[in-house]
């Protein structure tokens, strides 16, 4: 299945500008002393899952745009609403909302 994927990704690999691929390349990377819950606590990855969800975007979009399977987006999401002590999405996009204001 990712052999097939490869042609693909590789050419959407190659229409990234240099900060998008700079940002692929760190994502997920850093220091692990964040709190357990809580805004402050959500990875790098999970705020802008976050954000994306907040923009209405479903997990299949979601996980074209970062390049990662759908599981990992739902993982992504299911720990974000753990960690903010939410149970939906959209509760999820509308507390994303309420902190962009």
């Amino acid at each position: 299945m990712l052999a097939e994927r490869a042609p693909v990704v590789e050419e959407e690999g190659r229409g990234l500008s240099l900060d998008e691929a700079v940002a692929y390349a760190m994502r997920a990377r850093g220091a692990r002393n964040r709190p357990a819950a809580g805004w402050a606590s959500l990875t790098p990855t999970e705020l802008r899952v976050v954000h994306l969800v907040a923009a209405g975007q479903t997990n299949p979009e979601i996980a074209a745009a970062l390049f990662v399977s759908r599981a990992t987006v739902k993982t992504h999401v299911s720990h974000a609403l753990a960690k903010l002590g939410l149970s939906s999405r959209s509760e999820l996009a509308a507390e994303a909302g309420r902190r962009s204001s």
